[in-house]
């Protein structure tokens, strides 16, 4: 299981083909170990073995596993991702639904946006129907190949910027706080039964209008009240994504602390606000010893969301060392916020 003792100073990357992972093992190796990360989220596009027919790209088992071992002989867990119910399509792509529910378009919440010359971002956000629990046949072999090959005690659902639910015959008139906690419990309780921790996105579960957040960082469509349904369990590990800077501070901090969550905030390209959002965490962590919260500040992630190549690297390294570019590369950019905030992340401590 998830060791929730010692603070996480994590890295999310995406890696969609076998030609990448030479590049994944030098960042470790020369990035994320020097810098003190000791947990990485790795969401790749696996060729499966259960299902061939519905792999999502190139990375191989033997790849995960190659990664998974460079980073355990240098004392860092990999979580592997494998986006859930939303983001159902492949990145780089012109967002095509992944094989499985392009093949099975009854699994699909919106099948209708398949082909119909729609715009994003109805492309961008195919989603599996909450109803239809065939899909999990499937999912479930997927996960499983998938935390084998990286040795996980943890897997990160996704479950994010689900903005289809609800819509299609077999979810119309239901409520959609209990089709997205029935979605959360099938998964969790799938995983826990493996003796595997979950650890999801936190935006659906978050009101937005009511906290000062975007549609995108928190959730419009009535999901948000899943939270106060049993089959949001307090063992699921949240991830807190804020990219946006706020002025008036980031209150999902205190609202999965007080609720006794285990919580990461997520960061993303921007220094300032990286800085900003944590100044807020700390202040969570100093509010919660003295008011007795129930939950965890659990560290910080820092996240980077194209495709992991040698120049790629190049540009993660040269930001970690301080160097800007040109450009104004994400890489370079996720490179420079890790630099600004190792140091304050590695300070982190439970009390």
């Amino acid at each position: 299981m998830f060791d929730r003792s010692i603070p996480v100073i994590g890295f999310h990357t995406r890696l969609y083909a076998h030609e990448g992972t030479g590049a994944m093992i030098r960042l470790i190796e020369e990035g994320l170990v020097p810098c003190g990360i000791n947990t990485l989220i790795l969401e790749y596009l696996p060729v499966f073995r259960c299902f061939p027919e519905y792999s999502m790209g190139t990375v191989t088992f033997e790849d995960a596993r190659r990664i998974t071992d460079v980073c355990r002989e240098h004392g860092i867990r990999v979580v592997p991702l494998f986006p859930c119910h939303s983001h159902q399509a492949i990145p780089g792509t012109n967002y095509e639904p992944y094989p499985l529910l392009k093949k099975n378009p009854e699994f699909m919440e919106t099948p209708e946006n398949l082909n119909s010359g729609k715009r994003w971002p109805y492309q961008h956000m195919p989603c599996w129907c909450s109803s239809n629990d065939d899909i999990y046949k499937y999912v479930f072999p997927m996960i499983d190949e998938m935390a084998e090959a990286c040795r996980a005690d943890t897997v990160h659902i996704g479950m994010d910027e689900l903005l289809y639910i609800g819509r299609c015959p077999r979810c119309k008139g239901k409520d959609p706080a209990k089709l997205y906690a029935h979605t959360i419990k099938t998964l969790h309780d799938h995983l826990k039964g493996k003796g595997l921790d979950t650890m999801i996105w936190g935006d659906r579960l978050l009101p937005s209008l009511q906290m000062g957040y975007t549609m995108w960082e928190g959730d419009r469509s009535g999901i948000y009240r899943a939270i106060d349904l049993e089959e949001i369990t307090k063992d699921l590990i949240i991830c807190d994504w804020h990219y946006d800077f706020h002025s008036h501070g980031y209150p999902s901090i205190e609202y999965w602390l007080t609720r006794g969550f285990f919580m990461i905030p997520a960061v993303w390209v921007d220094p300032k606000q990286a800085k900003h959002l944590f100044l807020h965490a700390q202040e969570g962590v100093f509010l919660g010893n003295m008011y007795d919260w129930p939950g965890t500040m659990g560290g910080v992630l820092f996240t980077h969301w194209s495709a992991l190549t040698e120049e790629k690297t190049d540009l993660i390294l040269k930001g970690i060392r301080g160097e800007k570019t040109d450009d104004d590369d994400e890489a370079n950019q996720v490179g420079l916020v890790i630099a600004a905030l190792k140091d304050k992340a590695a300070g982190i401590h439970f009390d």
